[in-house]
């Protein structure tokens, strides 16, 4: 069930059930729920039989109706409405190590981390399904950043997550169920460093957001995290146990008992928290050795050989931009380009004598790996809209530099697997990203390369989300072959463009399956 507000509450017994066992509860506890709703996570914690003190809060009003009336005769069950973020009382609590230890985290110093660790603490366990995706109007999100300067701020579940790190006491364990894209994203790199020098994770399952009930992300994989509070040297000593690849939420109840009875199809990754910690901004690496490896240890990454950037946007689509016609996926909305609008134009002054112009426009993935079938979009690009979009402050020249250049494009919007593709004499969109090499003879051989197996695989594992951003595609190892491989492949790419232009998908297809087979011998030597 979703609100408002972004809260999905929790039904799933196979959820709470796990995540009751994992916190270990015990008479005398004192217990936060920081984002209440209908109470399930605390019903779940009342069947353990144990004696302990319940603080359950929650920011909604008809939330609190229900949990006042549900546990009214239950005193040992403290019932607030409030905003967790915000609250003073729980401000008490934290004593301001959370704000002292973001002011110095950057410089990573054990004696500076140590004050997180010595300071506050108030609950004994933390269990919670917080809210996620919730917009923040400005106001709020200016006193949030304020409040906790150094973390992503448009993002609730990792403020909730901080905050209750923050009042739990030394030892205390914490188990909350969040997107995974903690795990991976720049964004939330100092929340990284806090889990992995100041906790002891215990244990991170992920998988699919369909397994919650009323919830299906196409952006990221849900999570379960379980961690105990500790001392930065504890801390880094610590390995966590991340387990995914579920078919169903059934098979958490196997994570309650011994690893040996876990079902065969599980991956399970045992990682140091140290060995984390030295990754490229503190990001999880749930990759086999040899992929893991390459990642941590190459020296050249796709950002050093090449300029990788994101397109233009107009500030309103529907207005300035059409398509080739109905068929093309995403059109519905859009106006059909007329062929009298339609013009060829490599200036950023834009078409000049001409009311009003279109230009090619790369705005969606290719159907087909190397070279795109057809032009599927078009932009207004008269020098009247060029004045229009320089002065408008929705509209975006990103990059400006490489509109019209030659380079090649893949769609930010992930898929199961990348078909990149040329770019020639085109602006791209916002929504795609561009590959330009420093060294034009390195064209094919890039082009190549990002179609490859081996390429898809590094993305998925830098960045398991649904997005291919510029600043990830960016830290793609880069390995380069002997001059005869080079230009081996350079040659077998052109082929693939000459049978292009003949429609010839079986040649095309042949070509890509023998490089394919080269790259991936590149990348596994």
């Amino acid at each position: 069930m979703k609100d408002t507000l972004c809260s999905y509450y929790t039904e799933s017994d196979d959820i709470t059930s796990y995540m009751v066992s994992k916190v270990t509860v015990s008479d005398g506890d004192v217990i936060l729920e920081p984002s209440a709703g209908e109470g399930i996570f605390i019903d779940e914690l009342l069947k353990t039989n144990k004696s302990f003190r319940v603080d359950a809060l929650d920011i909604d009003e008809a939330a609190i109706k229900i949990l006042k009336k549900k546990y009214k005769h239950n005193s040992s069950i403290t019932v607030r409405e409030t905003d967790t973020l915000l609250d003073e009382e729980l401000d008490s609590y934290d004593a301001g190590a959370a704000q002292l230890w973001i002011k110095q985290a950057d410089t990573l110093l054990d004696t500076q981390l140590d004050c997180f660790g010595s300071i506050g603490g108030h609950y004994d366990k933390v269990i919670g399904n917080p809210p996620y995706g919730a917009w923040q109007d400005y106001k709020k999100r200016d006193l949030l950043k304020k409040k906790y300067a150094g973390q992503y701020v448009k993002e609730t579940y990792s403020l909730f997550l901080f905050r209750c790190i923050s009042v739990l006491k030394m030892n205390g364990r914490l188990s909350f169920i969040i997107p995974d894209t903690y795990l991976f994203l720049n964004m939330h790199k100092n929340l990284r460093r806090l889990l992995l020098t100041k906790t002891k994770i215990d244990e991170i399952l992920i998988f699919p957001s369909k397994f919650f009930p009323g919830v299906s992300f196409g952006y990221s994989n849900l999570s379960i995290i379980t961690l105990e509070r500790s001392s930065t040297d504890s801390a880094l000593e610590n390995t966590v146990r991340i387990v995914r690849g579920f078919k169903n939420s059934s098979e958490f109840k196997y994570l309650i008992g011994t690893e040996k009875e876990l079902p065969q199809h599980l991956e399970i990754f045992h990682l140091n928290q140290k060995s984390i910690w030295e990754n490229e901004d503190s990001r999880f690496i749930l990759a086999e050795q040899k992929t893991s490896y390459m990642l941590k240890s190459s020296k050249i990454t796709l950002g050093d050989i090449a300029d990788v950037v994101t397109g233009f946007y107009t500030g309103d689509n529907l207005r300035f931009i059409k398509a080739v016609d109905k068929s093309v996926k995403g059109s519905k909305k859009y106006e059909i380009a007329s062929p009298s609008e339609i013009f060829e134009c490599n200036s950023l002054a834009g078409i000049s004598g001409v009311n009003k112009g279109f230009i090619p426009y790369i705005k969606s993935a290719s159907k087909q790996r190397y070279i795109r079938e057809k032009d599927e979009w078009f932009v207004r690009w008269d020098e009247e809209t060029i004045k229009y979009y320089n002065n408008n402050k929705k509209s975006r020249f990103q990059n400006s530099g490489f509109y019209f250049k030659t380079g090649i494009g893949i769609p930010m919007v992930k898929s199961s697997t990348i078909r990149a593709f040329l770019m020639e004499n085109r602006v791209f969109d916002q929504s795609i990203v561009g590959i330009f090499p420093h060294d034009p003879s390195k064209l094919n051989y890039l082009l190549a390369l990002m179609n490859s197996d081996s390429i898809n695989t590094l993305i998925h594992t830098i960045n398991p989300t649904a997005n291919n951003s510029a600043n990830y595609v960016k830290q793609i190892p880069y390995l380069e072959p002997s001059e005869t491989v080079l230009c081996t492949i350079s040659s077998m790419v052109d082929k693939i463009k000459e049978a292009a232009k003949l429609e010839n998908s079986v040649m095309i297809n042949s070509i890509h399956k023998t490089l394919n087979t080269m790259i991936s011998e590149i990348y596994s030597s």
